[in-house]
């Protein structure tokens, strides 16, 4: 009986272990504890026991790491909302836009050429032109290409009085001005004693294409030399020198070799210490050898002598030109290009024509140009004209007219510069009478400071310096 009670006991606890092998520790521990007088579990309980601290510390790790867990997901989504929130203020900043044409100095009637980049893709673009006091002149609206760059000719007025204006494009929130001047006489100028000179500087168009040469012309000091360095977008520079003709015209061109980048590139110009920058850009596609060129071989003329413009055009095709006086009388001409596009129109000045500022207007194949001239003596004819500048009084009232008189030589330009006591200047110009006489005024706006004015005025080389004082 004893082996078999023993025999059952050992079946028994053989039964107990199987069941702990699929129900796990804790079922084994509660069968254990219902069969007290059959074996002895106090080991085995110290041992379970002893896992007890390995178990809870499990438990906290796991609620430490659902908190871990919970603080990544917070930090994850903060993350998220400031990469939001600096990709909306990236955009809300707007980019500056540039204006890289045309040139800083025109003549009622022309043509304003205006390029710039930088504006947002396919958008409306208002131009304006305001004058010296902020008043809108000209208003017009035009689109953005897909680029985000503008190309618009902008007509100026024939009765466009001189003086200072600015060029301002507004799209949304971006807007981007330029400064330029309105002048009534030809860059070069005629006086008793010869020939003054304005530095000037310009490029036959603000956009060319690669592989296409860069033409710049302009007037300096007869018999200078005059440097010019070209620089491209990624900061490469080129070089090139030419000397200024008797008369005081140059032109100089840069030549594609090695292809120009694409962009926007600089031209600095010098001569004699003066200094002119010019902007123009670089597209890629093919030249196109059809556009249309036009240049005087001289820009002052008198009795006798042959006024030649020479360019390009499409090649076996029509140049018409129209030269037009001071007082309107115009006088034609016309010339075939050649076969390489290039071509030469002439006109004889004769001893009847007015003295003064000519022009001539060109076109070809819808495409039209203007240059301009100067027909008088370039020898003395008697008289001495000295350069004076005074003001009407010494003192004015805000809201009062500063009248500005003087003398100078005939058909020069005065450049005119008043600036106010915190340094914010006014700037205007003028062109000098037949009989050296010359007259300037500038509206003093109620918003002007109150103090001690200077008004700077330049004919050529020489300088006069006024100073008034305004009331309030």
């Amino acid at each position: 009986m004893m082996k078999k009670a023993v025999g059952v006991a050992i079946g028994t606890l053989a039964f107990v272990i199987a069941g702990a092998a699929v129900y796990g520790v804790f079922t084994l521990n509660e069968t254990i504890h219902a069969k007290p007088d059959q074996v002895n579990v106090s080991n085995y309980s110290a041992e379970i026991g002893s896992l007890k601290p390995q178990i809870n510390s499990i438990n906290n790790n796991m609620s430490s790491l659902n908190n871990l867990k919970g603080d990544i997901s917070d930090i994850r989504g903060k993350l998220t909302d400031l990469e939001s929130k600096i990709s909306q203020a990236q955009q809300s900043v707007p980019r500056k836009p540039i204006i890289v044409s045309d040139k800083s100095t025109y003549f009622p009637g022309d043509i304003l050429y205006i390029v710039a980049v930088g504006f947002e893709s396919q958008k409306a673009v208002q131009i304006q032109l305001l004058d010296n006091n902020g008043f809108v002149v000209i208003q017009e609206q035009t689109k953005s290409d897909s680029a985000g760059r503008i190309a618009y000719d902008l007509q100026l007025p024939n009765n466009l009085a001189p003086g200072s204006f600015q060029i301002k494009l507004i799209s949304g929130q971006l807007i981007v001005s330029q400064s330029i001047a309105i002048i009534s006489s030809s860059p070069v100028s005629v006086s008793s004693s010869g020939i003054s000179y304005l530095f000037t500087a310009q490029t036959d168009k603000s956009v060319y294409q690669t592989g296409e040469q860069i033409e710049i012309y302009g007037v300096g000091v007869p018999n200078t030399t005059v440097n010019a360095i070209l620089t491209s977008p990624s900061g490469t520079t080129s070089t090139a020198v030419t000397m200024v003709q008797s008369y005081g015209t140059y032109i100089m061109f840069f030549s594609d070799s090695p292809p120009f980048e694409t962009g926007v590139w600089s031209i600095a110009v010098k001569d004699q210490g003066l200094e002119r920058t010019i902007y123009v850009i670089v597209q890629s596609g093919n030249y196109n050898p059809s556009t249309f060129t036009a240049q005087p071989s001289s820009i002052v003329y008198q009795a006798g002598d042959i006024i030649s413009i020479s360019g390009t055009g499409l090649p076996n095709t029509s140049v018409q030109g129209v030269l037009t006086s001071p007082s309107g009388l115009t006088f034609t001409a016309s010339s075939t290009t050649r076969s390489d596009g290039t071509y030469t129109l002439s006109y004889f000045v004769s001893s009847s024509y007015e003295k003064g500022n000519w022009y001539i207007t060109l076109s070809n194949q819808g495409q039209t140009r203007q240059v301009y001239i100067f027909i008088g003596p370039v020898s003395s004819s008697g008289g001495s004209f000295s350069f004076t500048a005074q003001t009407d009084k010494t003192i004015y009232k805000k809201g009062s007219l500063i009248k500005i008189s003087g003398t100078g030589p005939p058909y020069a330009s005065v450049i005119t510069s008043l600036t106010s006591p915190s340094g914010k200047t006014y700037n205007g110009a003028a062109t000098i009478n037949f009989d050296g006489s010359y007259n300037i005024s500038y509206s003093a706006l109620p918003s002007f400071d109150t103090g001690n004015w200077h008004i700077t005025l330049t004919e050529g080389v020489q300088v006069k310096v006024i100073s008034i004082f305004l009331e309030p």
